[in-house]
């Protein structure tokens, strides 16, 4: 890849802290504003942050193409904190910069009243389900990725994990995508990469993670 085409393809991937979701289901906009700065400030630490990332974080993870398939469209908008702008929860998100090819780590936060962090595990977890094959929209672009379970056991209440293997633009590239829950937090996560990306790092990323909302 020439580097013209590899720095368009980082800042199409790449993005301080983002904060969004309305608070709905917080007992009014003080509640909602005080739990997004205690999510902020879980984020913005970042001393046991996994070796190789950088500890300035950058904004959220977007998703760089548009999924053709629903449920796949479900559980990617829902790491890029497409849904939560529009569901009850307070969210914050981050990209961390890795310093492998391409490597980065898109990471979310999304704190819920009552059962609203377990319904939406559910819902995700239904959406990854359903998702088998990862296309792009757009004609000729060369972007599909297969999915294939991936073992992240032992994280926080709950962990859902997929590897996404295949090309983005014509490209290869990998992504592993993780949900866990923990509390009544939903954690997402996305580790991608244009070589194969370490799984280990990945389990290492999301202790991180669900540390932090433990603390």
């Amino acid at each position: 890849m020439n580097i013209a085409a590899f720095a368009a393809l980082c800042a199409t991937l790449l993005g301080a802290i983002a904060g969004c979701g309305d608070g709905a289901g917080y007992e009014g906009g003080a509640d909602a504003a005080a739990e997004r700065a205690r999510l902020r400030g879980l984020l913005s630490e970042t001393r046991d942050l996994p070796d190789g990332f950088s500890a300035r974080p950058r904004d959220e993870w977007s998703v760089p193409f548009r999924p053709v398939d629903k449920d796949c469209r479900i559980v990617l908008d829902a790491a890029a904190g497409g849904p939560a702008r529009r569901a009850p929860g307070v969210r914050v998100a981050v990209t961390y910069q890795g310093d492998r090819l391409g490597e980065l780590a898109g990471v979310g936060l999304t704190s819920y009243a009552g059962d609203g962090a377990e319904r939406r595990f559910a819902e995700l977890g239904r959406a990854l389900g359903g998702c088998a094959v990862v296309k792009g929209g757009v004609a000729g672009r060369g972007t599909t990725f297969t999915v294939s379970p991936l073992d992240l056991d032992g994280i926080g209440d709950g962990v859902q994990a997929r590897r996404l293997s295949g090309r983005l633009n014509g490209y290869p590239y990998e992504m592993n995508l993780v949900f866990a829950l923990s509390g009544h937090t939903v954690v997402s996560l996305v580790h991608a990469g244009m070589e194969g990306v370490d799984v280990e790092r990945t389990r290492e990323l999301a202790h991180f993670l669900v540390g932090r909302t433990a603390a």
